[in-house]
């Protein structure tokens, strides 16, 4: 294994970042977790998401990533009147 590697092809330090897509406004959009923000902003753009990828946490593993997504989502519900944000989508809409 090379040196400062963790084996499966990923850089040492790298790991899963909690982030927010903020409009124009600054007002958060969308919350989530992704191993590559870049390429993460690019798939939002794609999808007509737009807005300024802000990472939020520094890297940590893909469980306590899910759950740092999950209390804030939570958070911006208890705060917003049980919605997430716009477009956070639940599995039936």
């Amino acid at each position: 294994m090379a040196r400062g590697s963790r084996g499966g092809g990923r850089p040492s330090g790298s790991g899963v970042r909690g982030y927010a897509l903020r409009g124009q406004n600054g007002k958060i959009n969308y919350v989530g977790t992704t191993n590559n923000p870049g390429r993460r902003a690019g798939e939002h753009k794609s999808d007509g998401k737009t807005g300024r990828l802000q990472t939020e946490t520094r890297p940590m593993s893909r469980g306590a990533a899910e759950r740092w997504e999950a209390n804030r989502l939570k958070t911006y519900r208890d705060n917003h009147g049980g919605k997430n944000p716009p477009h956070n989508r639940t599995r039936n809409g």
